[in-house]
């Protein structure tokens, strides 16, 4: 098994390099994404042992590819592109974070018994959790177990796993999804005319100085960063996530005419992206996960299924826009990071905005949806 950090690297922009010519030179591969391919490889090789799935290398690379990727992705983003689209993804949002609450009150009640067996009778805490993190993401997902004093280590240890575990069939089903039920749902003025523009965009000719000048934005924003949560925030909101900062001060940056003309930051960004996502699928412990605990296994497939089926009927319903339905669902499990490495890969950049807007709209009320939500569960399972 290979553990060397130097190895890990190489073996990463391998996957990557052989992902990237696949989807260049084949159509079929082109169409299921290179992100979906990185984390199939990834996870392959880890889930063969020939990764390991725990690595202080993951989380340090983890550490530093995220923030660097966001905010090079967010430095393409123009605060004029929520006057158009702004709107439609909260409501959006609103159908997804509700999905979420409706498909962990199925699971639920379906569940109530097995659940009972988990916690002593408690099963039914387990929505917490699990509403907060499909609403505001992970960070909600360990404030609401925190919070509701669920006190098994080994629960948890095969939760989180499991909640890991989800972000990858979320994504891969809201990335190949619109290409086939596009038909059924409206398309906004705005997504035809990114889609189908009249005249083809020039592709962006790279500079070194460019490359250099944003780099160094990059690093910049992710030294100061940490800087401000370190000085101003750790006093007194200790939670307060640094990759939130990051999307600040980038967003801020981005306006400036000097860096709206700068070119590579989408490159650069896809670069760090990639190897977000190839760690990610390494993290993966498929085997493990189900092994300690099969219920919550069950639990979470109720879950996803019933959340991705109420936010399509819904949608279709109330006519919204699919695209939009796609970013709202992936800002409400995955948070901001994800919510842009999701728009890149499906160059969706007028939604970058909203949708990141919509992701930090789900740390803020993820937890107050969890706890409501868990106590009607145990009012409708205990009466």
């Amino acid at each position: 098994m290979m553990t060397h950090p130097f190895h890990l690297l190489i073996v990463f922009l391998g996957i990557i390099s052989v992902v990237l010519t696949l989807t260049g030179r084949f159509k079929t591969a082109a169409k299921i994404s290179p992100v979906i391919l990185i984390l199939f490889f990834s996870a392959l090789l880890s889930n063969t042992k020939i990764l390991p799935t725990d690595s202080g290398f993951y989380k340090t690379l983890l550490g530093y590819a995220v923030p660097f990727a966001v905010c090079q992705i967010l430095l393409q983003v123009r605060f004029s592109d929520i006057k158009k689209t702004g709107l439609p993804v909260l409501k959006a949002f609103a159908v997804a974070s509700t999905g979420s609450v409706v498909g962990c009150l199925v699971a639920g009640i379906l569940l109530n018994d097995k659940l009972n067996g988990l916690l002593d009778g408690q099963g039914w805490k387990l929505a917490g959790p699990y509403i907060g993190t499909y609403i505001g993401g992970s960070l909600n997902f360990f404030s609401m177990w925190t919070g509701l004093d669920i006190d098994s280590p080994e629960l948890f240890a095969a939760a989180n796993a499991i909640d890991n575990l989800t972000l990858i069939p979320i994504f891969v089903f809201w990335v190949m999804a619109p290409q086939f039920l596009r038909r059924w749902y409206r398309q906004t003025e705005i997504e035809i005319a990114v889609e189908t523009p009249q005249t083809a965009p020039s592709p962006a000719v790279l500079k070194i100085n460019d490359l250099v000048m944003l780099t160094f934005i990059g690093v910049l924003v992710m030294a100061a960063s940490e800087f401000i949560k370190a000085r101003l925030f750790n006093s007194w909101m200790p939670q307060m996530p640094t990759i939130m900062i990051v999307t600040t001060m980038a967003l801020v940056i981005a306006q400036f005419k000097t860096v709206k003309q700068l070119q590579g930051a989408k490159e650069l960004g896809n670069v760090a992206f990639y190897l977000f996502f190839a760690a990610i699928g390494a993290m993966m412990d498929i085997l493990n996960a189900i092994r300690l605990a099969p219920i919550l296994f069950v639990y979470v497939v109720i879950i996803l299924l019933s959340q991705i089926l109420f936010v399509l009927l819904v949608g279709r319903l109330l006519k919204m826009d699919l695209r939009m339905l796609a970013v709202a669902s992936i800002a409400a499990k995955a948070g901001p990071s994800t919510v842009v490495a999701y728009v890149n890969a499906k160059e969706w950049n007028d939604l970058a905005l909203p949708g990141v807007a919509a992701a930090l709209l789900g740390y803020a009320i993820g937890n107050y949806a969890a706890l409501a939500g868990v106590y009607l569960l145990r009012f409708i399972v205990t009466g």
